[in-house]
């Protein structure tokens, strides 16, 4: 089908839910920094705050709140936010 006079884009590829879920499991695990920002370019079309204060707080609350991932890990995280005074989204689940 032709659009006089404007561009039409490409469509977009299905979002994979699956492959998203499977892969911010892994990299949210990793705590590696320049894996996590690739992964937010990836999914979300930025590497996330430039901040490290505030990337490592977004990160860590991410990892508290998602209740797949592995209670050590997100114990840890919610340490690491109460030690920065920031809150968890963890709902009171997960023990100090």
């Amino acid at each position: 089908m032709k659009h006089k006079g404007r561009k039409v884009p490409p469509p977009t590829p299905p979002f994979d839910l699956a492959a998203f879920l499977a892969e911010r499991e892994q990299v949210l695990l990793s705590m590696d920094e320049a894996t996590i920002r690739a992964y937010l370019q990836k999914w979300n079309g930025n590497a996330g705050p430039a901040e490290p204060e505030v990337f490592w707080a977004a990160i860590h609350k991410a990892r508290t709140a998602l209740k797949s991932f592995p209670m050590e890990a997100r114990i840890e995280s919610k340490r690491w936010l109460l030690a920065h005074q920031s809150e968890p989204l963890d709902d009171g689940e997960v023990p100090l």
